[in-house]
């Protein structure tokens, strides 16, 4: 629920943490694009693949396959071994839930961390040249398995951009967020760069309420 940021040392150029408020990205969007998100949530799809992004041991902080099927298990995460120790899992989640301490609606979700749209075009280009879409390291999708179109996505990417507030690092600045309310991001920047992060007061999925009662929580 809460996130802190500690700036150790700025960025010579670039690399602020741009922030946007998520009731007001839900408010001021255009109901046809909001409503499939509300009504159907999302599916996030993870590819585990040995030497590209993360392992699953990594991920799991396991060796052992059968502790992650208990965790799948545990978390409604759909989850599909894979040749040359591979593992592919998708998790139905909502992108709109309902705060638990202001009960305010938000667009609460990580749609642009893994729509393969937000990829830089060189990294999407590569990875597209090497495998097929399905086995990509992490994509997502409308709950119901359809895509996403890239137009909705470039609306999603425009709107956050229009909204939010953005300030230049200065060594030893903090900034607290409300990790529900508020979505942060990153810049670019040149030189080097340190900004340390901690997080508290986790939040279960029992503690988060849905708009409507498709799909499962999230947290």
């Amino acid at each position: 629920m809460l996130i802190w940021f500690y700036c150790v040392k700025a960025a010579d150029q670039g690399g602020e943490s741009p922030i946007v408020d998520c009731r007001q990205l839900y408010q001021s969007m255009d109901p046809a694009i909001r409503e499939p998100f509300e009504q159907k949530g999302l599916m996030y799809v993870r590819n585990f693949t040995d030497g590209l992004d993360v392992s699953w041991q990594e991920f799991f902080r396991t060796n052992d396959k059968a502790t992650v099927e208990q965790y799948c298990r545990q978390n409604s995460i759909a989850w599909e071994w894979k040749g040359d120790n591979g593992l592919r899992t998708r998790q139905i989640c909502p992108a709109v839930v309902r705060h638990p301490q202001t009960s305010e609606l938000v667009f609460f979700n990580q749609v642009q961390l893994h729509h393969i749209s937000c990829l830089a075009p060189a990294v999407r280009e590569s990875l597209l040249s090497m495998m097929e879409e399905d086995d990509l390291p992490r994509n997502v999708y409308y709950g119901d398995g359809l895509p996403i179109d890239n137009s909705v996505m470039e609306y999603l990417v425009e709107l956050s951009r229009k909204k939010c507030v953005s300030f230049p690092w200065q060594a030893q600045d903090v900034l607290m967020l409300n990790n529900m309310l508020v979505a942060h991001s990153r810049n670019p920047f040149v030189g080097e760069r340190k900004i340390v992060v901690a997080m508290a007061n986790l939040i279960s999925n029992e503690q988060v309420e849905q708009p409507n009662s498709a799909g499962r929580l999230y947290s």
